[in-house]
């Protein structure tokens, strides 16, 4: 809940549904996350949207009476199965919104969740992945032997495609990020073309950001010809920050509330701020990205019990 990168993202995200809702009757959607202990984006896709028909998926039923007892609004079910068997079972013909927002690495999002869920959506439904995108992932892995695989070798066994191996230089720290967001649309694609006849993928989303560990978040909508022609009529694709299949970096700074205060007093600026204009020290990637997103930065305060 109070992570400045990932706070971030969920408001582009909604500042695009804000802006499909000008074609899409996004209130009448169904929302499907995994709301967790928190329920972020449940409060901001109620709260914002107007969602009121909203699922939450949690597969530890060890924390069944945890689940009940914190989610924020009476109109969330909650849902104790596994992603791919409740996916199943909570979509439908209605439009939906999808957000399967995974802690954890690639393996978990190619497992068969993104072809569940697509296979039960309809056009006009948007799906959305997070996944952990540290490259750190692929080591330490072993056949079925108790042989040592190669990073490339256990990526093209989770994915199950030979063909990713014309990519390993890839695999990098810097570069992995990208890569594993190029796997995740094509899948969503891949999904789309076989599961829904006569529609294809409109990649929205690809967000590359950091809090502590390195996570990506990519998707898009189901469209068939009047839903992309809604799309198109909508302006989201205008944004700045729907960039399709190219990632785009939200990397904020950490601020103390006097420096953003600083900061705040010299925007709007038509042009960039300048380094030798700012009485603390801030790299030049950073005051960069403050400006860019300083409307929707966060700011935190404690509450007393």
């Amino acid at each position: 809940m109070i992570r400045p990168n990932k706070n971030v993202e969920r408001k582009l995200i909604l500042a695009t549904l804000n802006r499909l809702r000008l074609q899409f009757s996004i209130a009448d959607y169904r929302y499907v996350g995994f709301g967790s202990m928190w329920f972020s984006d449940f409060v901001l896709m109620h709260k914002a949207l107007g969602i009121s028909d909203m699922v939450t998926i949690e597969n530890q039923k060890s924390r069944a009476k945890r689940v009940e007892f914190n989610k924020p609004f009476g109109c969330i079910a909650v849902k104790m199965e596994d992603a791919t068997t409740a996916l199943g079972e909570v979509l439908d013909d209605k439009q939906s919104i999808v957000w399967l927002d995974y802690d954890g690495p690639l393996k978990n999002a190619v497992t068969g969740d993104i072809e569940t869920a697509i296979g039960a959506m309809s056009p006009g439904s948007m799906f959305l992945v997070t996944i952990n995108a540290m490259v750190e992932q692929l080591r330490g892995h072993k056949n079925e032997d108790d042989e040592e695989l190669s990073m490339i070798d256990y990526l093209v066994d989770v994915c199950e495609d030979e063909s990713l191996r014309s990519r390993e230089n890839e695999i990098t720290r810097v570069q992995f990020p990208e890569f594993a967001a190029s796997i995740l649309h094509e899948r969503i694609k891949s999904a789309v073309l076989e599961k829904k006849p006569g529609c294809e993928y409109q990649p929205i989303w690809c967000y590359r950001y950091a809090d502590d560990a390195e996570m990506i978040t990519v998707g898009g909508m189901i469209v068939d010809k009047p839903a992309r022609q809604k799309f198109v009529d909508s302006g989201a694709g205008e944004l700045a920050h729907v960039t399709g299949e190219a990632l785009f970096h939200i990397e904020l700074p950490i601020l103390t509330e006097k420096e953003k205060r600083a900061l705040d007093k010299r925007l709007p600026s038509a042009t960039p701020l300048k380094l030798k204009d700012i009485e603390f020290e801030l790299r030049p990637s950073e005051l960069e990205a403050y400006q860019r997103f300083y409307l929707e930065y966060p700011v935190f305060g404690e509450m007393s019990a």
